[in-house]
């Protein structure tokens, strides 16, 4: 059975500043965000499935940002949202547990905050601190 690598990417609009910040990211200014998940997996190889020839339909992965981050990060003041510094690499950590926790197993986040500026995240990076990061939204503590 083969492996792949999937990679789907989402777009989103979103406002924050980093208060400890020495330089302009201290002050509220926003970024057009440009997310790209990836899921690794075996490849189905059972004939007459939905799911023949595929590690994941693209559209569950779809589905699960729709329906679990797209509300919490689109058009939003992520510092508003979270209860963390909202630098891309934690916002990219807490991306990787919300897919996983919405059952698609997430290998790797690439978060880009602009055309040049990208932070990646991998699971086994995150893997161990995950109850954090499912904690800190604002929406948890409610």
């Amino acid at each position: 059975m083969a492996k792949a690598t999937l990679s789907k990417t989402f777009r989103f609009e979103a406002a924050h500043h980093l208060p400890n910040h020495s330089g302009k990211c201290r002050e509220p200014h926003g970024h057009s965000y440009r997310l790209v998940v990836y899921v690794e997996g075996k490849v189905s190889d059972r004939a007459g499935e939905p799911s023949e020839g595929m590690v994941m339909d693209f559209d569950v992965i779809k589905q699960a940002w729709e329906i679990y981050l797209k509300p919490i990060l689109d058009h939003k003041d992520l510092n508003e949202q979270f209860m963390f510094t909202t630098t891309a690499e934690n916002l990219a950590s807490w991306m990787l547990v919300a897919f996983h926790d919405a059952g698609i197993p997430i290998r790797t986040i690439d978060l880009w905050e602009t055309d040049t500026c990208c932070a990646t995240v991998q699971h086994n990076d995150v893997w161990g601190n995950e109850a954090m990061f499912r904690s800190l939204t604002r929406e948890a503590v409610a």
